[in-house]
C-alpha cells in the first residue's frame, strides 16, 4: 500500500533525509556560532556590535530548529508504522 501517493519506502527515505537535513542544520549553526563569536575580535564598529546583538537574540531559538526537524522524522516514522499496521491487520496478515 501506500501512505497518500507516497509509498512507504519512500515515505522512510523523507524520514532519512529529514534526519540528515537536520544533523546539517546542526553543523552549520556551530559553524555559525564560532564564526559570530569572533566576530567582535575580528571587527570593531558600530554596525559589527548590531549584528552581534541580533545573532545573540536569535541564538536562543536557532538550536530548537534541527529538532524541530527530528520531530517531524519521527512522526513520519511513526505515522508509517502506524499505516503498515493498519495494512496489515486490514489484510489479515497481522504481525
Amino acid at each position: 500500500m501506500a501512505l497518500g501517493t507516497m509509498s512507504y519506502s519512500e515515505a522512510r527515505t523523507c524520514a532519512t533525509e529529514f534526519g540528515n537535513a537536520a544533523a546539517e542544520m546542526d553543523n552549520l549553526f556551530s559553524q555559525l556560532k564560532m564564526e559570530m563569536n569572533t566576530l567582535e575580535e575580528v571587527l570593531k564598529s558600530k554596525g559589527a556590535t548590531e549584528l552581534y546583538n541580533t545573532y545573540k537574540t536569535l541564538e536562543a531559538k536557532i538550536d530548537s530548529f534541527p529538532n524541530k526537524v527530528r520531530d517531524f522524522k519521527r512522526f513520519i516514522e511513526t505515522a508509517v508504522a502506524q499505516y503498515e499496521a493498519d495494512d496489515a491487520a486490514l489484510n489479515g496478515e497481522v504481525s
